[in-house]
């Protein structure tokens, strides 16, 4: 293994963390080559602070990294494909039972509805049809009387109509009229192009968070954030303006009064009381 890497261990777990707040576990995993903890864009994210932290090089650490999570995804998408067949195959038994069994149900239905019509009798009476009609007869005399006096009461309303030099008119004024232009709610969002571990600190309260996602994280646009993000192939929006970053490495900002502005490592630490992270 390299010269960085050995010079991580002879520092040790404690003062590593205590330096770069890495949880003492990952740290651990890290110095032991045990990934199994860890996603690929985490670990990167990690190895990316070590670098920069002892100014180290530790390619062959991150070489055996890709190499572990390659196997990995072998693993998995091999025993996903075994499931899946195993999977396709009980669904189609199933399926085959469920026809089997709604055939033999719609059948006995069937029989049953046949044999309850052939005992049923059905008996008009003719003065229920008769007081059926005598109803529909006076339905339609009313309807007939309704339209009469609808009829009537429109042209009384013409007679009553004012000539066109009596309309009133309506001034309107211009300026309450325009529609009014939409504001835009404040907002500050996080599009990485690809999953990324991001630290976030608010500098009012000195709360730390860290998060790894590859939709979009929404951050409260009112506050102040220190931000320290694995990779800088991203887009930012703050208050529906996006800006488009396109860098490999990692990246810091300061985001106060909805500005975003990127920091280095030393002015991190000087807003961070000291810390890397």
């Amino acid at each position: 293994m390299s010269s960085g890497f050995e010079k991580l261990k002879s520092i040790g777990v404690q003062k590593i963390h205590e330096a770069t707040h890495i949880s003492r576990a990952h740290i651990q995993g890290i110095l032991q080559e045990n990934f199994e903890d860890m996603n690929s864009v985490q670990l990167a994210g990690f190895i990316s602070i070590l670098e920069r932290e002892y100014s180290v090089d530790l390619s062959e650490l991150k070489n055996k990294a890709k190499e572990h999570f390659k196997n990995s995804s072998h693993s998995a998408k091999k025993a996903k494909a075994v499931n899946v067949f195993l999977a396709h195959k009980k669904k189609k038994r199933l399926t085959l039972t469920y026809i089997i069994s709604g055939v033999a149900f719609v059948g006995l239905i069937a029989i049953f509805i046949i044999s309850s019509s052939s005992d049923d009798v059905v008996k008009v009476d003719n003065s229920v049809i008769e007081s059926a009609q005598s109803n529909i007869s006076v339905a339609q005399s009313e309807q007939n009387s309704t339209v009469v006096d609808k009829n009537s009461t429109l042209d009384e309303e013409k007679l009553e109509e004012p000539s066109s030099s009596q309309v009133p008119i309506e001034v309107v004024n211009p300026e309450a009229a325009a529609p009014k232009a939409a504001i835009q709610a404040p907002s500050f969002k996080i599009m990485p192009n690809s999953k990324v571990w991001m630290g976030y600190i608010d500098l009012a309260t000195g709360a730390r968070n860290q998060k790894t996602f590859s939709d979009e994280l929404l951050l409260d646009p009112a506050k102040e954030w220190l931000l320290f993000i694995g990779h800088g192939q991203m887009n930012i929006e703050i208050n529906g303006v996006t800006t488009s970053f396109n860098n490999k490495n990692s990246m810091r900002f300061l985001y106060k009064n909805s500005e975003l502005k990127e920091i280095d490592s030393i002015e991190f630490k000087n807003l961070n009381s000291g810390k890397a992270w």
